[in-house]
C-alpha cells in the first residue's frame, strides 16, 4: 500500500507542479501550435471577435509579443504552404482598432490539436482511478477559479 505523506511543504508542491507540466509537454507527437498560439485560438474559440486591445489584455502580453503572434497565426505554415488561422478586420467603430476572430482553417487546427491533447491525456489519467479522476478534476477547478478571481 502507498504511504501518505503528511507534511508536505510548499518546495514539493513546486516540484511536483514542475514535473507534471514537463511530463504533460513532453507529447510524444510534435505539437502543432505553440502555447502562445493555441492560447490565442482557444480565446477566441470561446469569445468570439474579440479587438486586439482585449486579446493582449487577456493574454497578459505586450504590442510587440501581440504582434509576432498574430503574424505566426497569420502565417501558419500547414503541409509547406500558408494559411491563416485567424481573421482580422478593421473595427467598425474605431478605425484605428483591429478586430480578430478565428478563421475556419483555425477552428480545424484547434480541434486537431484538441484531439491530440485529448489522447496524450488519456495516457497521463489511465493510472488514476474514477475517484482520483474526480478529485483531480474538482482541484484542477478550484485552483482555476482561484486564479481567475485574482
Amino acid at each position: 500500500m502507498e504511504e501518505k505523506r503528511k507534511n508536505i511543504n510548499l518546495e514539493d508542491f513546486v516540484e511536483g507542479i514542475n514535473l507534471l507540466t514537463f511530463e504533460l509537454g513532453r507529447h510524444p507527437e510534435t505539437p502543432l501550435l505553440t502555447p502562445g498560439q493555441e492560447a490565442l485560438l482557444t480565446l477566441l474559440n470561446q469569445r468570439g471577435k474579440l479587438p486586439l486591445k482585449e486579446i493582449k489584455s487577456f493574454l497578459h502580453i505586450n504590442t510587440f509579443q501581440m504582434s509576432r503572434l498574430l503574424s505566426s497565426v497569420e502565417n501558419f505554415i500547414e503541409n509547406r504552404r500558408p494559411i491563416s488561422l485567424v481573421h482580422r478586420e478593421v473595427s467598425p467603430q474605431d478605425k484605428r482598432q483591429w478586430i480578430v476572430s478565428l478563421s475556419p482553417n483555425g477552428k480545424r487546427v484547434l480541434l486537431d490539436e484538441w484531439k491530440r491533447t485529448k489522447k496524450w491525456v488519456e495516457v497521463l489519467l489511465k493510472p488514476l482511478t474514477p475517484q482520483e479522476k474526480g478529485a483531480f478534476m474538482d482541484i484542477i477547478n478550484k485552483m482555476v477559479s482561484s486564479m481567475r478571481s485574482k
